[in-house]
Formats: structure tokens, sequence, C-alpha cells
């Protein structure tokens, strides 16, 4: 479980730091988020839950489904800024953050829930603090703005607790 603890750490660091080179970047966050599901898939194996998968690979593909759904909106108002419809114009805007705003909040439940059932399944219970960073941050970043600091906080602590995953002896 330790090696699929590092799969899964390595995978966020890439995903979430050297995603951030210019031109390279999105090369280093796909490979990030595969090595990161790859990682995530092999602790739910070893632990024989499921849950564990599923809720992570719901936010990344809800993730692929927001750009998708993004970039037709931006599309589709651009569409109406080009006809001077300034009422769709509005419109095109206002369905596209109904939308989005939905797939984010289930993203987000999905990975409260996937944090506590891996604190409760590798015993460490760093991703406790993980989860409730993710739902602190998620607020706040509607309430205040400010809630982004606390997801980042939380990605890194996520890190940090994937490292930390020990191996399961045979008896556990």
């Amino acid at each position: 479980m330790k090696q699929a603890g590092i799969l899964a750490g390595v995978g966020l660091i890439f995903a979430y730091l050297l995603g951030l080179l210019p031109a390279v970047g999105w090369i280093f966050s796909f490979l990030g988020v595969i090595l990161f599901l790859v990682g995530v898939y092999r602790i739910s194996r070893i632990a024989n839950d499921e849950r564990i998968f599923r809720y992570f690979l719901l936010p990344m593909i809800l993730s692929f489904v927001a750009l998708v759904v993004a970039f037709f909106g931006l599309m589709g108002a651009a569409l109406s800024a080009l006809t001077l419809d300034v009422f769709a114009l509005g419109a095109s805007f206002v369905v596209l953050l109904i939308v989005v705003l939905i797939l984010l909040i289930v993203s987000l439940v999905s990975y409260v829930k996937a944090y506590r059932l891996l604190a409760e399944v590798t015993g460490v219970s760093i991703f406790n603090t993980v989860a409730t960073l993710y739902k602190w941050g998620a607020i706040l970043l509607v309430v205040f703005g400010i809630g982004a600091i606390l997801m980042i906080v939380g990605s890194i602590i996520a890190v940090v607790g994937f490292f930390s995953i020990e191996e399961k002896t045979s008896s556990a």
C-alpha cells in the first residue's frame, strides 16, 4: 500500500505543482492525474473497497465534463455577442455558471467522501484534515473568495498523507 500511496502523492505533485509550468504544464497535469488515479486504484484494491477509487474518479470525470460545458457555453456566448443579443449573452453566462457550480459541488462532495474513507481505510488521520480543508475551502471560496488557499493547503497535506501511508500487514 505504501508504493500505491507514493504513486498517488507523486501524481498530485505532478498535477498541481508541475502543472503550473508554462507550455508543458498540461502534460505534467495529465500524467499526474493518471499517476494519482493508478495509485488510488491500487489502494482501493489492497483495501478491498472500490468506493475509494470511485469517489476519486467521479471528480476527475466531472472536471472534464465541466471543461467541455464551459467550452461550449463560451462558444454560445461568443455567438450571442456576435449577434448583439445582450439577453442571450447574459442567459448563456448564467446557465454556464449554474451548470459548472453544480458539477463543482458534486465533485467537492465526492472528494470529501473519498478523503474521509481513505482516512478510515489507511489509518492516516491527516486525510480527515484534508477533507475538512476542502469542505471549508469550498464554502469560503463562495463566500469570501479566500477558500482557494485552504484547498491548496489541503492538496499539499494530501501529498503528505499519501507519503505517510504504511504497508498493510497480512493480519490487518
